[in-house]
Formats: C-alpha cells, structure tokens, sequence
C-alpha cells in the first residue's frame, strides 16, 4: 500500500509537470506568433499557479499521514485539517480560472451577435458560483477552528449537513458549467461552412473537455468514499487535463501557422466562430473585399488578416505565394421581418 501511495504522489508531480509544460508552449506561441499575452492566458497561468499550491499542500498533508490516517497522531490530523480550506480553494479556483479563460477566449472569436451576450452572462455565472463555493467552503462551519478543535473536543463536531451541501455544490455546479462550456463553441463551429474534415477536427478539440468531466464525476465518486488520498490523485489529474484542454485550441497554430494581425501571414483563410456564409433565408448581400499585398520590400511577408479576432481556429490551404490580390467574399444576411 505504501508504494502504491508513493506512485500516486509521483503522478501529482507528473500532472503539475505535464500540465505546466503545455502552458508554457501556448504562452510561447502567443509571444512568438502573435506578440502578445491576453487576458486568457493570464488565467491560465494563475491556474497553474493554484496546482502548484495545491500540489505543495498535498504533498504536505501526505507527510503528515494522509495515506494512513488511522496510524497519525492527532497533532498531524489537526495539520491536515488546517489545510483542508486552502486546498479546497486553490481547487475550485484553478478549475473556474480554466473555465472563465476558455470562454474568453471564444468570446474573442465569436462576432459580435447574441453569442456575445451568452458568453457574458457565462463569465457572470462562473464569478457568482465561484463565490458561492468560496464562501461555502470558509463559512460551512463556524468558527472556522472547530473543523480542527473538535478532534480534541467531540462536543465542537460540525454538522454533517454543510458538507454535504458543499460537496453537491461543487460537484452540480463543476459538471453543469463544463459541459454548457463545452457545448458553446461546438455549436458555433457545427453552423460553419467549411470542409467536414475540417469542421470534425476543431470539434474533437473542444470534446477533449470531456475528459474533465469524467474525471469530475470520478473525483466526486472517490470524496462521497471520503478515500483522501484518491481524491486528491484525481484532482490533481481533472486540473491538469483542465489545463492542457485549454491550451490546445491556441497550440493548434503550431501546426496551421500563424494568423495574426500581429504575426506573419501564412498564406492561408481563417474561419470565426460567427453565423457569416450562413444562408438562414432572406435576402442576403455580398460584398467583397480586395486587398493588395506589398511587395516583399516592405516585410519580407505581407500580414493580412481575415478575421476581426487576433485567434482562428481554423484555416484552409488557399495558397498565396509572393506579391498578389488576396479578395475575400463575405455574405450578409438580412432576415425577413415577420
């Protein structure tokens, strides 16, 4: 048992390792390609910031005996206890940090029509849940020391009921949130005109999310068991996977190239996550747009952007090669009134 709780404590460094290392590579495509960092990218590094806690205090309750808690003394419980609040927090708030810049980021992408106002209201109720777990988790029992003292005194036990509410809280809001959050940009990109082939491959990035919820229902299985050290292992694993699932969108310029106002222009057309080319009925206009591209003397490489947003998601393989007239055909539809 001892070695297989060894193993579990290797995996949460793997986790963290792996988790930060995907980080560092979008941060570097953002620098390198686009030349500048976003508000996304932020909190994703702030998230990063609360595994490393996170892992930190883990590592510090299996110390004092997590993995064996009928053989700890009441001293290291009552470390372990004092550790619970913070560790609950840093949880939540790396995974609602993922969660808010994976919707700013398709927020950037989308054009400015009533997906705009949902992914507002989304950021709304990612900063109102997350403030309902925050003060859940501090104030479910009060004063904050009897979660602790009582392991001294059994007349200062809490009641089981916050516990319960916290947990169900957590687990309802988390998956809930995730799965809307996944589903936003699937239904966006499902609406596009552009090849299947291409359309199925930006999907099965956003499914990749998915995997988060499996191993939220997982980690709640584990907690209800009240088996710690499982718990933390998959929490550990759902952060991580969170992490690197966020991070895939933007690394996908690692295989497109880049396709930036700021970056260079790789010869190739964006799609945004808008309802542009997409016939609803009516009457539509088109209007299209020509743009000359300067002679390599300027640059060395033209930049031209087709997209209003600084990220695409993802880009066909019109080639354009040296000096020449780039003309881009957009459609504008026009309901009729009822």
């Amino acid at each position: 048992m001892a070695r297989l709780d060894q193993g579990q404590v290797v995996a949460w460094y793997v986790c963290t390792v792996a988790a930060c290392a995907f980080l560092v590579c979008r941060l570097v495509v953002r620098v390198r390609l686009l030349k500048r960092l976003y508000l996304d990218d932020l909190f994703v590094s702030l998230a990063a910031l609360c595994l490393i806690g996170d892992l930190a205090i883990q590592h510090y309750m299996f110390n004092q005996g997590m993995s064996e808690m009928a053989k700890s003394t009441v001293d290291e419980q009552i470390n372990m206890m004092k550790m619970i609040i913070p560790g609950s927090t840093l949880y939540v708030t790396s995974l609602w940090l993922i969660k808010s810049s994976m919707v700013i980021f398709y927020k950037r992408l989308a054009d400015r029509t009533q997906y705009q106002i949902v992914y507002n209201i989304t950021l709304g109720f990612l900063a109102a849940t997350w403030l309902v777990l925050f003060f859940d988790i501090v104030f479910k029992c009060y004063p904050v020391q009897r979660q602790w003292e009582a392991l001294r005194n059994p007349k200062l036990t809490c009641p089981p009921g916050p516990s319960t509410v916290n947990y169900w809280l957590t687990i309802l809001f988390n998956i809930f949130s995730d799965v809307f959050i996944i589903c936003l940009p699937i239904t966006q990109v499902a609406r596009l005109k552009m090849p299947k082939k291409q359309k199925w491959g930006v999907i099965s990035v956003f499914l990749l999310g998915i995997l988060v919820v499996i191993t939220s229902i997982i980690r709640a299985i584990y907690s209800y068991r009240n088996e710690q050290m499982i718990t933390c292992t998959v929490s550990m694993i759902e952060t991580a996977i969170a992490i690197i699932a966020s991070c895939l969108p933007v690394l996908r310029t690692l295989v497109f190239g880049s396709h930036s106002r700021t970056g260079t222009y790789s010869g190739h057309r964006g799609y945004e996550l808008s309802h542009s080319g997409i016939h609803t009925g009516g009457a539509s206009k088109q209007r299209t747009t020509v743009s000359t591209s300067q002679s390599q003397v300027d640059r060395g490489v033209d930049d031209i952007s087709f997209n209003d947003s600084e990220d695409g998601l993802v880009k066909d393989t019109v080639q354009v090669s040296g000096p020449g007239i780039a003309v881009r055909h957009e459609y504008f539809v026009h309901q009729d009134p009822a």
